[in-house]
């Protein structure tokens, strides 16, 4: 494509005057570009010579935004998704934020509207004591619990089996996460709106913890204690060494136990059990355990590395993802909106950046305070 072409498609976009076929046209040559040094330039010198009495974009809300979609390793994690060409219009979404950040940045007019920023979610818990006491954790937090407990930002350390056993409950509210070393050396990460129960100290012949929400677990090895984990009361599952992930959150259609290494078993009261192996998900639906091999775990944990990964994912499903952590309602006016996505979003964006580029393949919506409604089609 030559400069002039790309300088004619990027001026009809910016006027929302390309057609169909332009805009696909330019969301392909921007997916496929390896470096963005030049679009960069462009963009940016093309920018500066339109008509901008409709930015709704300030240094602070598109600083982050160039950042995490058109920096060079989120530019590699897109691409095109035949389901809705979620890559494509995800990567001229940040072009367009980021041309809205260069001129704010420049010379902010008096007309430029400030929109209430929803910040995305941070690590933050409350830990819950044998005694009922409550502590609030944060990312800031370094503080001493007791002997054997320490905070250090968004990790709590647990140091080796001292003193006499108690149940500590770490719970992370929506729009939180965290991470916590246990007594024998486990490490789990909480997503939002989760919880953790477990003794300060393992005793006797079992390791025995129980989850709520969605927790990844790396499972320190013991061959002599076993590790269970307890879910919603119900599902089970028996460790001795590994790494898995749980989501069982009640406003998900199933529950999910994913195996990334190692072996576990999972069983669902007395007759039904499975043993997972690496890359296979067993499933809890209306009282049913099932297998599905061959899933996507890099997708599926990808929220313990900061991730949102929508390959594949319905409208609902990213919707649910979304109210969690960034703590908001989320309502659907009239029918929801029949589509699939692909590809990732850094979960360190706003909302506001989030939904950018939902808009930019077709999510009609609005806010109202927390509320996100959804619009039909």
């Amino acid at each position: 494509m030559t400069t002039t072409r790309l300088q004619y498609l990027l001026d009809r976009y910016y006027q929302q005057q390309a057609t169909p076929a332009e805009e696909m046209e330019l969301m392909d040559y921007v997916a496929q570009q390896p470096e963005t040094a030049s679009l960069d330039s462009l963009l940016q010198q093309h920018w500066e010579s339109l008509s901008v009495s409709d930015v709704q974009y300030t240094a602070a809300t598109g600083a982050p935004m160039l950042k995490a979609i058109l920096g060079a390793p989120q530019r590699k994690a897109f691409r095109l998704a035949p389901v809705a060409r979620w890559a494509a219009a995800a990567t001229v979404a940040g072009i367009v934020a980021a041309g809205f950040w260069w001129h704010a940045a420049r010379n902010t007019p008096p007309y430029v509207q400030q929109a209430a920023v929803i910040k995305p979610g941070s690590s933050r818990a409350v830990l819950t004591l044998g005694n009922g006491q409550t502590i609030a954790l944060d990312s800031t937090g370094h503080q001493q619990i007791g002997a054997s407990v320490s905070q250090q930002g968004g990790q709590l350390l647990y140091a080796g089996n001292a003193g006499t056993p108690q149940q500590n409950t770490l719970t992370t509210p929506r729009g939180g996460q965290f991470r916590v070393t246990l007594p024998d050396g486990t490490e789990a990460w909480l997503n939002a709106n989760s919880s953790l129960t477990y003794p300060t100290a393992f005793s006797g012949n079992q390791r025995l913890v129980a989850v709520q929400g969605e927790v990844y677990f790396a499972v320190a090895k013991d061959a002599a204690r076993p590790f269970q984990v307890r879910v919603n009361n119900g599902l089970a599952i028996d460790v001795l060494g590994t790494e898995f992930n749980v989501n069982a959150y009640t406003d998900e259609p199933s529950i999910n136990t994913t195996l990334v290494q190692g072996k576990v078993n999972v069983h669902l009261g007395a007759a039904s059990a499975v043993v997972l192996q690496p890359g296979q998900q067993a499933r809890v639906a209306d009282g049913h355990l099932d297998v599905l091999p061959g899933v996507d775990v890099e997708q599926i944990t990808a929220w313990k590395n900061g991730v949102f990964n929508f390959e594949g994912v319905d409208v609902p499903g990213v919707m649910r993802q979304l109210s969690r952590w960034y703590d908001i309602e989320v309502v659907y006016a009239g029918a929801i909106p029949q589509r699939r996505f692909g590809g990732e979003v850094q979960r360190g964006l706003q909302l506001q950046q989030v939904l950018v580029v939902l808009e930019k393949v077709g999510i009609n919506y609005k806010i109202e305070g927390r509320k996100l409604i959804v619009l039909p089609d």
